[in-house]
Parts: structure tokens; sequence; C-alpha cells
């Protein structure tokens, strides 16, 4: 952005549009419709929430990432605001979650007269789509675009384009290069790391090891493995016998892990990045012991842990929030407010291992397998149920 931003340094309807344009849809939701009628049933939701973001605390959710962290401050611009939303990768169930809170985030009291209209399209993984998508938001006026980007780099010369234009842009997930970028996400080397140690502690620091991996090319998968291989590269008695690619997805995962398993008859643990419920019905399907599993924070695979925790599986869950989405949104908000915030924020890994689980807080027995656990952020003003989530549609 021709940058009258200072940088310094320092410590989600009734109705709505489907607009095509260069073959790409978007999506957008006007705001000023109604909320979304009866809550889905299912599942049990946490505590019951305001159905708002009073909770929010500016200090404590803009979490700087380092010490030397610059901060970033744009002219403030009157609201209501047109604020898109550019996703990647749509083929696993942590993205459409995330489109479903950042919707149901959008509809709260206090955001709702925020925003003037909500753009949502993803591109798959292809950056020329996603390039494309990011200059039909460009062009249909959105003041803000937050992108979950399908390459760390690819992107950089459209958000510049977009800067350009006066448009503010923040990146979360998958984040982007491109200077005066607002970032939101966790420490993705730190979650590989994380989970790595914790195996290793579990298999007595021995023993051939399977990891499955994430979607190929994002910052996400190679800063977690990042992260696994600094730890198991310290172990002479740790031997990864299979990297595979299991895309975030069970079902994919569940497919390369039955397939690594075939030719690793001796497999003392299991480091996933996600679909982690899939490697579990691997291991049974192959009739394999339960070997302690690393992954992430899906309900199927907590619900594994409580139901199979007699059965020898033992685990740790670390999750990676859908809900970074709606603080990326609110942290959008404030910037076209004129607030100033960090470039990069970091967000808490929240971590749950199989005695910490409990229903209804950090597992949901009754809702769905492919449901991601870490809905709630208070300092954030990122209160959702269960139930706001499961009713929106995609």
């Amino acid at each position: 952005m021709k940058t009258d931003s200072t940088v310094k340094s320092a410590l989600s309807r009734r109705a709505f549009l489907r607009l095509t344009a260069g073959g790409v849809g978007i999506t957008m939701l006007a705001a000023c419709v109604a909320p979304p009628a009866a809550p889905a049933a299912g599942g049990n939701a946490p505590a019951a929430a305001a159905p708002s973001s009073s909770t929010f605390d500016a200090k404590a959710c803009y979490q700087p990432t380092a010490a030397d962290t610059k901060t970033v401050k744009f002219p403030a611009k009157q609201g209501p605001y047109v604020i898109a939303l550019s996703n990647s990768y749509i083929g696993n169930v942590w993205r459409t979650q995330m489109i479903k809170m950042a919707k149901a985030f959008v509809e709260l009291p206090d955001i709702k007269p925020q925003i003037k209209q909500f753009i949502v399209n993803s591109s798959g993984e292809s950056a020329d789509t996603e390039i494309s998508q990011i200059e039909n938001m460009i062009a249909a006026g959105a003041q803000a675009i937050i992108v979950n980007a399908i390459s760390p780099t690819a992107l950089n010369p459209v958000i510049k384009k977009a800067q350009d234009a006066g448009v503010i842009v923040v990146s979360f997930d998958n984040i982007v290069t491109a200077p005066n970028v607002v970032l939101v996400n966790e420490d993705q080397v730190d979650f590989g790391r994380k989970m790595a140690e914790w195996l290793v502690d579990a298999i007595g620091s021995k023993g051939n090891v399977i990891m499955v991996t994430g979607v190929d090319g994002t910052s996400v998968n190679a800063d977690r493995n990042k992260g696994a291989h600094e730890v198991f590269d310290k172990h002479a008695d740790i031997k990864v016998v299979a990297e595979v690619n299991g895309k975030w997805d069970p079902g994919t995962a569940q497919q390369v892990t039955t397939a690594a398993l075939a030719s690793a008859p001796d497999i003392a643990g299991i480091w996933c990045q996600g679909g982690t419920d899939g490697v579990v019905r691997a291991l049974q399907q192959a009739g394999r012991p339960l070997v302690p599993i690393a992954g992430e924070a899906e309900n199927g695979f907590r619900k594994q842990m409580v139901q199979l925790k007699d059965k020898g599986l033992k685990g740790i869950s670390i999750g990676q929030t859908p809900g970074m989405v709606c603080v990326s949104i609110k942290a959008a908000l404030d910037l076209l407010a004129g607030n100033e915030l960090p470039l990069s924020i970091a967000m808490p890994l929240p971590i749950a291992k199989s005695e910490d689980l409990k229903d209804g807080v950090n597992v949901f027995m009754n809702g769905p397998d492919n449901f991601f656990t870490p809905i709630q952020i208070p300092a954030c003003g990122v209160n959702l149920t269960f139930d706001q989530i499961n009713a929106q549609q995609l």
C-alpha cells in the first residue's frame, strides 16, 4: 500500500449474491440481514456464551510474535466496510469450518454493523486462480482482504496491487511474505516441534516413526515438518521410515497411512499434521497396535483418544484453530478504523493430551468427527458455540 501507513519498531442472512467474474465465484453476504434461524442440533456445545465479541481485549489478543515485531497503522476509513476472505485450498474440513466460523463471526451483534458486505471465495490449489480471485475482490470494492494463501510468495504481486489500490491485507494460517501485511498465526515450527517432542517421550526416544504431512507448497506444511525434523534428527534411535502426504484430510490420511503401514511392519509412533482420526482408523483396519499418535485437534481424534484410551491409545492433540479467521477479521476492522497493530500476531497453541480431555469443553462426544475443537478465543472476542458454527452454510 502506498504507505501513508506508519511502520515503526516496537515492542459474520437471509440473502446472498453469487457473482462470477473471470470464472471465479464470489459469495457476498449483506451485513444488514437477519442472523440464521434456529441453530442446527448436534454435539455438546461449550458453556453458553454471549452472542457477541464483548470479551475482546486488544492487548491480550494482539500479542506480537517477538519483542522486536514492528507495528503498522493505516489512515482511518469510514465504515461500514467491504471485507473479503480469499481462501485457497478447500479440500478438508478445517477450511470449511474456518469459512463457517467467519460467517458466524460477522453476524455477531457488535461485528455486523461494521460490515457492509462480506465476500468469500475459495480458489483451490492454483496460485493463478487465487491471484484472479484477489483481483476480482479488488474490483468488487473490498477495503480489506484476508488471505489464506496457497503460496507464501506467488501472491505477492497481486497483494501489492491491492495495497496500491488502498486495500488493507491480513494474512493468516498459510501466510504470505509481502511487506506491510498483518500476519495472524500460530508458531507452526513450534507446533511441529511440540508434537514431535511429545512423541519422542511417548515412545522412549527410539523406534520407527511415520510422518503424515499436510498440503505441499504451503507455509504451514513446511514449518510443521521443519519443527518435527528438528526434534527427530536429534535422536539417533528414531527413524522416520515414511513421510506421506495426508493433505490435512481424514480420508486421505487414512489411505496414505494404510499404504505406509503395508511397507513398515514395525512402527513405534505416528506424527500427523491433520486428518488424524483417519490415521487411527488405518491402524485399526490393519489390525496394528494403537501406537502413540501426535495429531491435530479434530473432534474425531479427540473422541478416539477418549474411547480407545483403555485399548492403549495415547495421544497429544494440538490445534490450529479455524478461529484465527475471526481474529483476522477483527484485525482488519481495527486497521480500517485506524488502530495500530503488530505486523505479526502470535496466537497460543491449544494443546490437549489424553488425560486433559473433557466433554463439552475440548472434545464433543456427540458432535461430528470432522469438527475442529478449539473454537473459542475469549480474549479476541471469539465466543462462538458449536451450534452457531454448525448452523452456517457454505
